[in-house]
C-alpha cells in the first residue's frame, strides 16, 4: 500500500493523517490563517524532514480547506461583475423576505458580493417553457464587455432568466466576453446550477465566480509547493457534499468547497460508526473556534440541496451541518446585563487561550478545562509548550470569577455549563427539530475539544452511548481519506407528476449519468467502478419547499406509484403529516456519480505514548468539589476490558473526560465506547 495523506485546515490547527502499510499516524501544527498554504506546506516539509514520509512513496493527497469559506466571511473575494437579463439587475439585493433576526429593527442584510455598479443588464428573454421570446442583443453584450475591461474585473457571472431550460444565450455571452476579456473567468448559471429559483441560482453563480481566482491561486500555491517537496502535484479536494474531486475540478467549481472541512469530519464519523457497529450517529465536531453538529441515519449522511454560508445563499449539495461559535478557544465574557456568555469570539491559534502563553489574556473554554483538572499541563498537543495553569486561573478569576463573586473553579464550571447549553441547542436543531429522537442515536464526538464535553452533553439529552474515535483530534483529516470520489448533477422539471411524461425523466437521468461518467473518467474511475444514485425533489402542488426521495430507473421505467408513496412517508417523518390524496409535483432530478472510496486501514501505527505519570489527581466535575480521578493514556486501556469513571483519558490529539457513573471500553481499533449512565 502506497502512502496516502489527508490534510484538514481548521481555525486553530492543521491536521494531517498519514496512511501506509504500517497503519495510521497523524500530526498537528498551528494553522496560519494569514497564509493558509504556508501552514499546509510547512507541516508536510516537517514530516519529510523527520523522514516520517518519503515523497516518492506518496500516491494520493486529499485536502479539506477553509479557504473558500474564509474568503466569503472576510469579504476577500475577487472583484466580480454580473451580467443578467434586462430588469433583473437587483435580484441579489432583493433576495428573500425571510431574515435571521425577525424582530431586530436594526437588522441589515449581508451586502451583495457584486455592487450595483458592477451589475449589467442586457436585452434577451426566454420564457418558462424554454422558448426564446426576445433574442440576445449581441451589441449590448459588446458594450458591457468594454465596461468590464474598464472596471478591471477579475471574474464575471452570467445569470439569465430561465437559462436552466435553454442555456444558449448564456453560452453566447461567454463566447463574446472571452474574446474581449481573455483569461478572466466567465461563469454561467446554466453550468453551475441548472435549477429554478432565480435568487439562489444567481447567488450561487456569483459566489462561484468570485471564488475562482481566490481558490485557484491557493491551489496553485499548493501545487508549486508540493512539487518543490517532491510530492504529487495533483491533489483531491473535499466538497461540501462529502465527496472528493480533483483539484482541477475544484478550481472550476469552488462554490462546492464551502463546507469542505465539516464534510470531512462527518465522513470520518460515519466510517468510525461502521467500525463500532453504530449506524445512527449524532456527530459533534468541536475544534478551537466552532462546533459542527450533523446526523448520520442508517449509515447515510444527512444532506441538503441548499444552505446559507457567511450570510449568502448557496444552492449546492452539502452535508447538513449546524455550526455554532463554540470551541476550545471561545472566549468567556460578561454581557451588559451581568450574564455569563461564551463565544462566538475565539482566540483561535494566535494568540490562543491564556494557558498557551502566547499573549492571550481572555479566559476560554480550554482555560476552564485546565483549571478544573480536565487537562494536564504537561500533556499539551499540537506542538505547543506545556500549558500554563496560573495564566488560565488568572484569566478566569479576573474576567468571570470576581465580577460574579464566584470561586475560580465555580466560574470555570459556569463557563463549561454555558458552552454545553449552546451545543445542546445545536444538537436539538439537527435531531428533535427534524423529527429524530436523540435517544435512538449514539453521540460521536471528535475535534480537539469534543471528547471533553461528550458525556456531559449526552446526559443532558438522554443519549445512551458516546463514541470517541482514537483519531478524534484529526477525524476530519481521516474522513478525507475514506470519502468517495463524486460529482453531483441536477436539472429542474417543475411539473405535476400526473402530467409528466416519464420518458422526459429517463432521458434526463441518462444525460446526467453520461455527464457524470465523463467526470469520473477524468479522475481515473472507469465504467466498471462508477456508481450512480438518483433522487427526486418532490412537493405537494402549491408548496414552497421540497423533500428529497430516492428513486430508480429500471429497464427505462420509473416506478411512479412507489416514488409517490415514498414521498408521503418522508413528508410524514419530516413534518408530522402527509396528504396522500393531494397531487405531487416533481421539481428536480438529481444524480450523483461516484467511485468507490479508497481502502484505508483503521489500525494505529505501532507507536505508543508514554504512560501517565500522575495516575490520580483531583478533578472537578460539578460544584460539589474535586474528586480523586484516575488518569491514563489510550495505550493503557486493554481492548475489550471495561473501566469506570471518574477518569480522564489522554490521547495524542484529544482528551476524554469520563465523569462518575459512566464506563468505557476500547474496541480492537482503539475507539472508545462510553456508556453514559446516570
Amino acid at each position: 500500500m502506497r502512502t496516502a495523506i489527508g490534510i484538514d485546515i481548521g481555525g486553530t490547527f492543521v491536521d494531517v493523517v498519514v496512511a501506509d502499510e504500517l497503519g495510521l499516524r497523524f500530526a498537528k501544527a498551528p494553522s496560519t490563517p494569514s497564509a493558509p498554504a504556508d501552514g499546509v506546506l510547512g507541516i508536510l516539509a516537517g514530516l519529510i524532514g523527520r523522514r516520517e514520509i518519503e515523497p516518492a512513496d506518496v500516491a494520493r493527497i486529499v485536502h479539506g480547506s477553509t479557504v473558500a469559506t474564509n474568503a466569503l466571511l472576510e469579504g476577500k473575494t475577487a472583484r466580480t461583475a454580473l451580467v443578467t437579463s434586462l430588469g433583473f439587475r437587483d435580484v441579489l439585493e432583493i433576495g428573500r423576505q425571510n431574515r435571521d433576526s425577525l424582530y431586530d429593527l436594526g437588522f441589515e442584510r449581508t451586502p451583495p458580493i457584486v455592487p450595483r455598479d458592477l451589475r449589467f443588464e442586457v436585452t434577451e428573454r426566454i420564457d418558462a417553457a424554454g422558448d426564446v421570446l426576445v433574442p440576445l442583443s449581441e451589441d449590448e453584450v459588446a458594450a458591457v464587455a468594454e465596461k468590464l475591461v474598464e472596471e478591471r474585473v477579475d471574474a464575471v457571472a452570467v445569470a439569465f432568466l430561465f437559462s436552466y431550460l435553454r442555456p444558449e444565450h448564456e453560452r453566447r455571452v461567454r463566447e463574446l466576453l472571452r474574446k474581449r476579456l481573455g483569461d478572466v473567468p466567465v461563469v454561467l448559471s446554466s453550468d453551475v446550477l441548472p435549477e429554478f429559483r432565480e435568487f439562489e441560482r444567481t447567488s450561487t453563480t456569483v459566489i462561484t465566480a468570485a471564488l475562482r481566482p481566490v481558490v485557484g491561486a491557493y491551489l496553485a500555491a499548493l501545487e508549486r509547493g508540493a512539487e518543490k517537496l517532491g510530492l504529487p502535484r495533483s491533489w483531491q479536494i473535499m466538497q461540501s457534499s462529502g465527496a472528493v474531486m480533483s483539484a482541477d475540478a475544484a478550481q472550476e467549481e469552488p462554490g462546492r468547497l464551502l463546507l469542505s472541512g465539516p464534510a470531512g469530519g462527518v465522513q470520518g464519523a460515519r466510517a468510525v460508526g461502521e467500525a463500532v457497529g453504530e449506524r445512527n450517529l449524532i456527530t459533534l465536531d468541536m475544534g478551537g473556534t466552532s462546533c459542527d453538529v450533523a446526523l448520520v441515519s442508517d449509515g447515510g449522511i444527512d444532506w441538503t440541496a441548499s444552505g446559507v454560508v457567511a450570510g449568502r445563499a448557496v444552492a449546492l449539495p452539502m452535508v447538513s451541518v449546524h455550526t455554532i461559535g463554540a470551541g476550545g478557544g471561545s472566549v468567556a465574557w460578561i454581557d451588559a446585563g451581568g450574564a455569563l456568555r461564551v463565544g462566538p469570539e475565539s482566540m483561535g491559534a494566535d494568540p490562543g487561550p491564556a494557558c498557551y502563553g502566547r499573549g492571550g489574556t481572555s479566559p476560554t473554554v480550554t482555560d476552564a478545562h485546565l483549571v478544573l483538572g480536565h487537562l494536564a499541563p504537561h500533556r499539551a498537543i499540537g506542538g505547543l509548550a506545556a500549558l500554563d495553569v496560573e495564566r488560565a486561573r488568572e484569566a478566569v478569576e479576573r474576567v468571570v470569577a470576581k465580577p460574579l463573586r464566584l470561586s475560580v473553579e465555580g466560574a470555570a464550571l459556569g463557563i463549561l455549563e454555558v458552552a454545553d447549553a449552546s451545543m445542546e441547542r445545536a444538537i436539538r436543531v439537527v435531531s428533535v427539530e427534524r423529527g429524530r429522537d436523540p435517544r435512538e442515536y449514539a453521540l460521536l464526538a471528535f475535534g480537539g475539544a469534543g471528547p471533553l464535553h461528550a458525556v456531559s452533553l449526552a446526559r443532558r439529552l438522554s443519549i445512551p452511548r458516546v463514541i470517541i474515535p482514537w483519531t478524534a483530534g484529526v477525524l476530519s483529516a481521516y474522513g478525507l481519506l475514506v470519502a468517495e470520489t463524486g460529482h453531483d448533477y441536477s436539472r429542474t422539471l417543475l411539473r405535476p407528476i400526473a402530467n409528466l411524461d416519464m420518458k422526459t425523466v429517463t432521458r434526463l437521468v441518462a444525460e446526467l449519468r453520461e455527464e457524470g461518467a465523463r467526470a469520473l473518467a477524468a479522475e481515473g474511475i472507469g465504467e466498471r467502478e462508477a456508481r450512480f444514485s438518483t433522487t427526486a425533489d418532490l412537493r405537494y402542488v402549491g408548496q414552497s419547499h421540497e423533500v428529497n426521495v430516492p428513486f430508480a430507473v429500471r429497464d427505462g421505467v420509473v416506478d411512479v406509484d412507489g416514488l409517490c408513496e415514498a414521498f408521503h412517508r418522508a413528508h410524514e417523518e419530516r413534518y408530522g403529516h402527509s396528504a396522500p390524496d393531494e397531487p405531487v409535483e416533481w421539481v428536480t432530478v438529481r444524480v450523483r456519480a461516484s467511485g468507490p472510496p479508497a481502502k484505508v486501514g483503521a489500525r494505529r501505527r505501532a507507536e505508543r505514548s508514554e504512560p501517565e505519570t500522575q495516575v490520580r489527581a483531583p478533578v472537578w466535575f460539578d460544584a460539589s468539589g474535586p474528586v480523586t480521578t484516575h488518569r491514563l493514556t489510550r495505550d493503557e486501556i486493554v481492548p475489550g476490558e471495561t473501566f469506570h469513571g471518574p477518569a480522564v483519558v489522554f490521547g495524542e490529539d484529544s482528551t476524554v473526560v469520563i465523569p462518575p457513573g459512566a464506563s468505557g471500553r476500547s474496541n480492537a481499533h482503539g475507539h472508545l465506547v462510553v456508556e453514559v449512565g446516570s
